[in-house]
């Protein structure tokens, strides 16, 4: 086998590969051995004595089974972790985008007329005060305001309504009471 060395080292530089992706036919060893220039090896290469082996393909079939089961949430337990939580995900971030995020759909709000100024600017400021988880406890907590709000609203018109009625019983029974002692002062 040393007699080939420097045909398998040739092949290799010809064909820009590494030594062992050179295959030389059992065959005609006798004949390739003779060999000891580039334009020999380079025949010998044309005509099939010496082959380039093809270089392996690795099945990528386990990655993407395991991207997929990344996708699911596999492989992320206390063992894959490295970094502590707060540098997996900050909570500066996590805060500033929920933030953002609850900010927005109040502006958003606001624009088209669901909610008032009063009602934004208290809205604003719980949101500030971490009184929202998500912006789902938000919206459910402007239709709880919303109702609560209109339940108030016509409650007031109810009392208002009770109110007037009432002065003008009182008034009416003033006049009443005004109207007797002229009566009765006009009899004296």
């Amino acid at each position: 086998m040393n007699t080939i060395n420097l045909q398998r080292r040739l092949a290799a530089s010809i064909t820009k590969c590494g030594r062992r992706k050179i295959w030389i036919d059992p065959n005609e060893i006798n004949e390739i051995s003779i060999t000891d220039s580039r334009a020999n090896v380079r025949k010998l290469l044309k005509e099939g004595c010496i082959i380039k082996k093809h270089s392996k393909n690795y099945s990528k079939n386990s990655i993407r089974l395991r991207k997929e089961s990344d996708k699911k949430g596999r492989h992320g337990g206390i063992g894959k972790r490295k970094g502590t939580k707060n540098a997996r995900s900050s909570s500066k971030k996590m805060w500033v985008t929920r933030q953002r995020v609850l900010r927005h759909y109040l502006r958003k709000s606001r624009i088209n007329l669901k909610i008032n100024n009063n009602l934004y600017r208290e809205l604003y400021l719980k949101c500030k005060g971490n009184e929202f988880k998500n912006k789902k406890t938000l919206i459910e907590y402007i239709h709880k305001a919303k109702t609560e709000n209109s339940r108030k609203s016509i409650l007031y018109e109810k009392f208002e309504k009770k109110r007037k009625k009432n002065i003008f019983q009182k008034e009416k029974k003033i006049q009443t009471f005004n109207k007797k002692m002229l009566q009765i002062s006009g009899k004296i």
